[in-house]
């Protein structure tokens, strides 16, 4: 009976864990698409971005780092100068939040952070929903300084 039962719970641990590697690559592919409608132009399709523009998405500590901030980014924007990988850029990148669902942000952050030399994990959509929840009053786009300042327990709220 408890070899039975080992093995069915085995078994079902598998299933959820085949089910979720099969989930990241087909979010990395919608993520491609997204990117590829939304983020190419800017960030280019090689993600090198375009100096002293648009940053790069290679090498980010955007990107790399707290997935709560790359998606706060992504929903309410930044503007102003930024350095990147040493390199100074000075532009607006307009928030999406009014238009890419959460589980569109969740899969061009996971396609990002998968490509471009990123090896960063894959991010679900409720990471996107909770940024999107706990920044939902913010008007404006982020800084640089309070982007270097995040702490995810910590982050701004406004």
């Amino acid at each position: 009976m408890k070899t039975s039962l080992s093995i069915a719970a085995c078994l079902v641990l598998s299933a959820r864990f085949a089910a979720a590697q099969d989930a990241v690559p087909d979010q990395v592919a919608a993520g491609k698409m997204v990117y590829m409608t939304v983020c190419f132009a800017c960030h280019q399709p090689t993600g090198l971005g375009l100096p002293p523009v648009f940053p790069p998405l290679t090498k980010s500590e955007y990107v790399a780092g707290s997935p709560e901030r790359f998606a706060a980014m992504i929903l309410k924007g930044n503007a102003g100068p930024m350095t990147i990988e040493g390199k100074p850029y000075n532009n607006i990148m307009p928030g999406q939040e009014l238009m890419l669902t959460d589980d569109k942000i969740a899969a061009v952050m996971t396609f990002v952070r998968s490509s471009f030399g990123n090896s960063a994990p894959a991010v679900p959509a409720s990471v996107v929903a909770a940024a999107r929840a706990k920044f939902a009053e913010r008007k404006t786009p982020w800084t640089e300084a309070e982007l270097k300042a995040w702490k995810d327990d910590a982050a701004p709220a406004k």
